[in-house]
């Protein structure tokens, strides 16, 4: 009975997004899972990062109200210079997937936590 639990489909919680079109603001929503894999990607991308986890937290409204990144750094690089840049690089992405008209960055807590460091962040379990 436990595994047929587990195994049970789960859809992804919604986060609205909010966009101007020329007929006025348009509500959308977009699946978390779509939202973190977004982030993961662009986190990837972001030198000496490698991301662990990701997790977004949303209101009653389904407004996206913090997220939580968990990463590793590269061995011997600048740690809050790096944190920072990734910091940076999700708010981005953020503002790009939910909306010019969606919470600002600014008012999301966007929080960055290196819990390892590595010689190799291809592969952060090395």
């Amino acid at each position: 009975m436990l595994l047929k639990a587990l195994s049970a489909f789960r859809p992804s919680a919604p986060v609205r997004g909010r966009t101007a079109t020329p007929t006025g603001p348009v509500d959308y929503f977009v699946v978390a899972d779509v939202l973190v894999a977004a982030l993961r990607e662009t986190l990837a991308a972001v030198p000496h990062v490698e991301p662990l986890t990701i997790t977004c937290s949303t209101d009653d409204h389904d407004r996206l109200t913090s997220v939580v990144v968990e990463i590793v750094a590269a061995f011997d690089e600048p740690l809050l210079p790096l944190a920072a840049t990734a910091r940076k690089a999700a708010a981005a992405r953020l503002t790009a997937l939910l909306g010019d008209l969606a919470p600002h960055a600014d008012a999301i807590a966007i929080d960055v936590a290196i819990t390892d460091v590595t010689e190799d962040t291809s592969d952060p379990w090395t």
